[in-house]
């Protein structure tokens, strides 16, 4: 038994567990286009930042792959997928045969196509290498441009700030974090960032980039045309699935690859997980671009490929917990509902949301988000939020929701 597994990040690493608590012997090859060991990319805003160094990054030992007897291909990409022929092609011509393939290649950031987009002064933010890179130029440069207004265009900027830059936000939205707070919570906290000194254009995008003698950076023209100086323009605006590979074989996709709850495409030795993955569970097709899911979809594929029949049965509950500028910031499920429940001090907003049936199916929290694993837990139990279940009460615990069972 020969396994490929494309992608070296949190779902291809929990598939080699999979397989190895299973089946100790059969064939592994691991290909990724990085060359680091597998690290979090969760952190990376923080070594960017230089709250953690670049061993913090990594997600196993050092004798991880030896001590699961895997083969390495890193620093080279997976250019072709034959599934006709059960081989991949590799950018320097190689070919692997394989049993059965894992696709977990992650995504790949959206490059804008601009005047002035290519050349020195402009980085994407995806990779440790991207990390590393523009950490290389913080030394020279003291007027950073940030394109996007998500969680992880947040999380450069506060970094960039950090290292003592002027920093500019500039998103497509008049808001920011929309995708995973509804617009007052998302309020609160733009509020919170520009008091520490960044500065947010929000409802614009770019028309091009200026640069001037030797192509240095200058700056960016937005769609108004009004001008931002900058040394350093980040582009955060967004990934999407690494599908390339798979153009030219049987392999369904939509947005990402499809898959069914045992992570298996439409190609039955090939599976797929992590960002990658659009997983169809009830009829409902999601990608879910969080790390817990990476891992669970990772376990499940490698399970399943060891022979080891699993599968997922509900999707995973959209989920973020992130601290901008020291405020805690949580969101779990939707952000709307037939009912909004609502509570906030001068130390915490709390907000949460139920459906028609009075099953709570959204919770946000500002400022104490020490409960939401409790809220988390209430939404899995199905608990009524109803006239006997006070939401809101500040002395909830996990005791307290189970007298409304």
């Amino acid at each position: 038994m020969k396994t490929v597994i494309i992608g070296n990040g949190p779902a291809a690493v929990s598939a080699v567990e999979a397989i190895r608590s299973v089946d100790g012997t059969s064939g592994i090859t691991m290909i990724s286009r990085e060359s680091w060991p597998a690290y979090t990319p969760c952190f990376l805003s923080r070594y960017l930042a230089g709250e953690i160094g670049k061993k913090g990054l990594f997600m196993r030992d050092d004798d991880f792959y030896e001590k699961n007897d895997v083969r390495t291909i890193f620093g080279v990409s997976v250019t072709e997928v034959r599934d006709d022929e059960n081989e991949v092609v590799l950018a320097d011509g190689t070919k692997l045969s394989y049993d059965a393939l894992l696709i977990a290649a992650g995504s790949n950031p959206n490059i804008p196509k601009l005047p002035g987009i290519e050349g020195e002064g402009v980085f994407f933010f995806k990779t440790l290498a991207d990390a590393d890179m523009i950490n290389a130029g913080l030394g020279k440069n003291k007027k950073a441009v940030v394109v996007g207004a998500g969680f992880i265009a947040i999380e450069i900027a506060e970094a960039l700030h950090t290292k003592g830059m002027d920093v500019t936000i500039i998103g497509r939205r008049n808001g920011i974090l929309l995708r995973m707070l509804d617009e007052e919570v998302a309020g609160l906290v733009a509020r919170h960032i520009e008091s520490r000194g960044v500065r947010l254009i929000g409802g614009r995008t770019l028309a091009s980039v200026r640069r001037g003698r030797e192509n240095r950076l200058e700056g960016v023209v937005l769609d108004n045309g009004d001008a931002v100086a900058c040394d350093m323009l980040v582009i955060a605006s967004g990934v999407s699935p690494n599908l390339e590979m798979v153009k030219n074989t049987s392999i369904r996709t939509g947005r990402g690859i499809l898959v069914d709850g045992q992570m298996r495409t439409s190609v039955s030795n090939v599976y797929a997980a992590g960002d990658i993955a659009e997983v169809e569970i009830g009829g409902t097709r999601k990608i879910n671009p969080i790390h817990p899911n990476a891992v669970k979809g990772g376990w499940i594929a490698g399970c399943n490929i060891a022979g080891q029949a699993k599968a997922i049965d509900i999707h995973l509950e959209d989920m973020n917990v992130l601290t901008f500028f020291g405020l805690s910031v949580l969101s779990i499920g939707v952000q709307k509902g037939a009912e909004v429940f609502r509570r906030s001090s001068s130390a915490e907003v709390v907000k949460a949301y139920a459906g028609e049936d009075g099953l709570l199916q959204g919770i946000q929290l500002v400022g104490n988000v020490a409960k939401g694993g409790l809220y988390l837990s209430i939404m899995r139990r199905g608990i009524p939020i109803n006239k006997g279940f006070d939401i809101l009460n500040p002395r909830i615990n996990y005791g307290y929701t189970c007298k409304n069972l």
